[in-house]
């Protein structure tokens, strides 16, 4: 008689070992990013989780989450001067005061750094920038409404 425990397996749909990580990395973040405050510790330094502190009080607005994944995957595509006019144009208008200031730094070290960790630690699955910017993107359909 045939075991029939492992027969769904034979209607799952093949996915490289790639885009499972990526997959699995985006929901993990989303749903740090969703939880307030995030993991922040494991991966912003000490001396910036002093310095940007008035961040991790409140849950920032939408708009400065989304900024501060755009700057990630700006950052990550070394993409400097877009980043920089980002910074300098996108900023003002999606912060409201010092706390989402700080909240943007904030987050935008912790997806950054979290993509670089994973890089680091998936070497065998070659792991692109512009694979982990493509993450972040999930992270973002994942964890706000479309605007």
């Amino acid at each position: 008689m045939r075991d029939r425990r492992w027969d769904f397996l034979h209607d799952v749909e093949r996915q490289p070992v790639k885009g499972w990580i990526l997959e699995r990395f985006a929901e993990a973040l989303a749903g740090d990013l969703g939880a307030w405050p995030p993991p922040f510790e494991s991966h912003v330094a000490p001396e910036l989780l002093r310095r940007w502190a008035a961040g991790i009080e409140r849950r920032p607005p939408d708009a400065v989450v989304r900024l501060a994944l755009e700057l990630a995957r700006l950052d990550l595509g070394r993409e400097v001067e877009a980043y920089e006019e980002r910074v300098r144009n996108a900023a003002p208008r999606a912060c409201r005061g010092e706390a989402d200031e700080a909240a943007l730094h904030l987050l935008e070290r912790l997806a950054s750094e979290a993509c670089l960790d994973l890089k680091e630690r998936a070497d065998g699955a070659r792991l692109t920038r512009a694979d982990l910017a493509g993450a972040l993107e999930r992270v973002e359909r994942l964890l706000l409404p479309p605007g």
